[in-house]
């Protein structure tokens, strides 16, 4: 953490303008931006008491400050700010992509400053003699793709996965550089993903997302220009000197930009735009060359002031320059990194001394591996800290992250209930027979297989009982779509079995019989089962195997089972219309009545949802004719005891390895 008690660190010389020359004449409070005023949250008791004199913020970040004596009368001061935006702060996997509200992870706005002192009468091509001092800066900015995405920190290289739809991720970005255009202009967005193998879906996907919002004109396709470079293909074999053929690519951008120059009492020149650069951590890669465009602004501002001795030569021109700058850019780079990532940056060699060698590649695979230890088992709670430190949980969240060994997105529950609302209504509409009306729909898990009750993934199903059937469906988010579903008619459902379903025995929560329920639906014909396409149907492959229970008449059954979903549990049913019902009891696909949500049934623990399910289900058999007295049977469909049994020895040690080195 960096902080000044007379220096806005927030924002930029240019955000700023006058006040860091002539001072600040307002409390910092005052003036400092929230988006990178780390201890906002914390301090709030403060500027909401009157305190707002005592009020410090604190940025996450970076503050590189080096000397160098150019000439006999020049002294230049070079600083490097590095300021994290804490909106969607966090650890690397942890932590990808964007939130809804446009917020991306690992935004860090760095600025390049340079301070000229100098004795001379005049310059080669301003009048330096005239002001003593010249500050010029220049300011970059790095930050996940924005759009939803995810990472799970399994292994050394994860496969990233496109979370939300083609729709939402456009929204999301487009709302991401509006943001940034009205706050810093135009933007030109550097990619230095690789365009194929592991890393090419989510590369394809943001220069897809990127288009996308430019042909709706969701953003002014002037403010916006994307420029893909994969850095990896063009660095291959340790030619990292490539990285000036981006640069010489970029040149006309870097010109056309420019730089913020004040000298005396006003601004002689402004950045007009911003190099907005991305690989997949945002780290390593996006340092090396947003050191190298600085660089060359750098370059371009010396000669400007008239001070370069030999402009061809570049900053070799001046003994101690490069190495400082190069210095300053390393170490920033390896604060960020160690926030993000928990290690320094990888490539820094490259970075520190513009060579890079074997000893660097060492260090990157040590970098490498000490990322996968901290990514598997401390990432989990120093995220749930960072989240209760700007506010994002409460303190109760921090403890339930020491039982569950996880992190919670900020707004997850909503984006969860959105996502579930979304499900429900897609596989009403698809599944559904015209006339049938939904008396309950649920989001549940299943294992979506005959005669069994192992849950392999927490996938969600949708459980939709009807006047006339019961359907489980198979939906898949990323696609919006019902992917397999089965229907079982009310007349061959034989028995309902409702109670405890343990599936997990690692946390307390997992353990609770009142949080952990479901429902076993026991039939006796081959239902309607099918995989959905639209304009067609055809056989799945969720075939029967041989009948696991049998009725009391000695009829084989088979049977499907549902786990009620925990957290964010979607209840719907089809309004009720008496009047019409009697009036005619099938209705047409046009009349069919709206979907709405049982908020009262959604508040309710899942014992007593499955409860309420099973009550309906006995209401609709009665009209379809008298069922058996052991229709409705309440016991544990797989027990506290039954599910640490079967628990194997190695899913025990691992579970307990985990917690112990994870604390």
């Amino acid at each position: 953490m960096f902080y000044a008690f007379d220096y806005d660190l927030t924002r930029s010389l240019q955000a700023k303008d006058r006040q860091v020359i002539d001072g600040v004449s307002e409390p910092l409070a005052c003036i400092a931006d929230r988006d990178y005023w780390f201890n906002w949250h914390i301090q709030q008791p403060l500027l909401t008491g009157g305190g707002l004199a005592w009020a410090l913020p604190l940025v996450q970040g970076s503050v590189q400050i080096g000397r160098c004596q150019i000439s006999k009368d020049d002294v230049v001061q070079i600083s490097v700010v590095s300021r994290r935006n804490w909106r969607r702060i966090g650890m690397r996997y942890e932590r990808r992509g964007a939130d809804t509200n446009g917020n991306v992870a690992n935004f860090v706005e760095t600025e390049q400053i340079l301070e000229l002192e100098s004795k001379q009468e005049s310059g080669q091509h301003v009048d330096v003699g005239a002001h003593p001092t010249h500050i010029a800066s220049f300011v970059q900015t790095r930050g996940s793709m924005p759009f939803l995405w995810t990472q799970t920190g399994a292994g050394l290289h994860p496969a990233a996965v496109v979370a939300g739809t083609d729709d939402s991720n456009a929204a999301t970005c487009a709302q991401h550089l509006q943001h940034e255009i009205s706050r810093v202009g135009r933007q030109v967005l550097v990619s230095l993903v690789e365009h194929g193998g592991r890393e090419a879906a989510v590369g394809t996907a943001y220069a897809g997302v990127v288009g996308r919002c430019v042909a709706s004109e969701m953003v002014d396709a002037r403010m916006v220009r994307y420029v893909p470079w994969d850095f990896h293909h063009e660095t291959r074999g340790m030619r990292y000197e490539n990285v000036q053929q981006l640069v010489e690519q970029l040149r006309g951008e870097i010109s056309g930009m420019g730089y913020y120059w004040h000298a005396g009492n006003a601004p002689l020149t402004t950045q007009h735009g911003i190099f907005r650069v991305n690989c997949m951590d945002c780290l390593d890669r996006t340092n090396v060359v947003q050191s190298a465009i600085a660089r060359a602004v750098f370059n371009e501002q010396l000669v400007r002031l008239g001070v370069h001795a030999a402009p061809e030569l570049g900053l070799a021109a001046h003994p101690g320059l490069e190495p400082t700058l190069n210095r300053l850019w390393a170490n920033n780079g390896d604060y960020i990194s160690r926030q993000y990532a928990g290690t320094s940056a990888m490539k820094g060699d490259f970075t520190r001394t513009g060579r890079r060698n074997f000893g660097g590649m060492v260090n990157d695979a040590t970098y490498s591996l000490a990322r996968l230890w901290i990514n598997t088992f401390r990432d989990y709670f120093s995220q749930a800290v960072l989240d209760f430190l700007v506010g994002n949980h409460a303190a109760a969240a921090v403890f339930r992250t020491l039982i569950d060994l996880r992190s919670r997105e900020p707004d997850q529950v909503r984006q969860m209930a959105s996502a579930r609302e979304t499900a429900v209504r897609t596989s009403v509409a698809i599944v559904v027979r015209d006339g049938e009306r939904v008396q309950l729909a649920c989001v549940v898990q299943s294992p979506m297989a005959l005669d069994s009750l192992k849950i392999a993934a927490a996938a969600d199903s949708v459980l939709i009982l009807t006047d006339t059937a019961v359907y489980v469906c198979s939906y898949c988010d990323r696609q919006q779509k019902v992917s397999e579903f089965l229907r079982i008619g009310l007349s061959v459902l034989a028995r309902v079995q409702y109670g405890a379903y343990i599936t997990d025995t690692r946390t307390p929560q997992c353990l609770d019989p009142s949080r952990n329920h479901g429902v076993v639906l026991s039939f006796a014909l081959a239902p309607d089962h099918h995989s959905s396409s639209p304009g067609y149907e055809f056989e799945s492959s969720l075939a029967a195997t041989q009948p696991f229970v049998s009725s009391a008449d000695g009829e084989k059954l088979h049977f499907i089972a549902c786990k009620v979903a925990t957290e964010a549990q979607v209840v719907m049913q089809h309004t009720p219309d008496d009047a019409e019902s009697a009036a005619q009891p099938t209705l047409k696909d046009s009349e069919q009545p709206a979907l709405v949500r049982l908020t009262r049934l959604e508040n309710q623990a899942p014992d007593l949802l499955t409860e309420c399910l099973c009550s309906a289900m006995l209401s609709l058999k009665l009209a379809h004719g008298d069922p058996s007295s052991q229709f409705i049977t309440d016991a544990p469909i797989i027990s506290v005891a039954a599910a640490k049994q079967s628990k194997t020895l190695v899913e025990k040690m691992t579970t307990r390895l985990h917690s112990a080195l994870w604390i």
